[in-house]
């Protein structure tokens, strides 16, 4: 009998592990999804900033270049 749940025992524990495993894995996973997400999301907006800034720049070259 003590056999039986010696082995139920050690069952339990690798599946408990297993799943450990498994959560720390999906965890990961989401965690560098978001952060490739949020990497995208910042490319993107650094290049939104640098077309409003070049187009400022160039209205402003030409506000300067109509007053002279």
């Amino acid at each position: 009998m003590t056999e039986t749940f010696d082995i139920a025992a050690m069952a339990y524990a690798r599946w408990t592990r297993a799943v450990d495993l498994l959560v720390r894995e999906v965890v990961r996973r989401r965690q560098s999804r978001l952060a490739a997400e949020e990497r995208a999301r910042t490319e993107q907006r650094v290049k939104n900033l640098r077309r409003i800034v070049r187009r400022a720049l160039s209205e402003y070259s030409r506000i300067q270049i109509a007053r002279q």
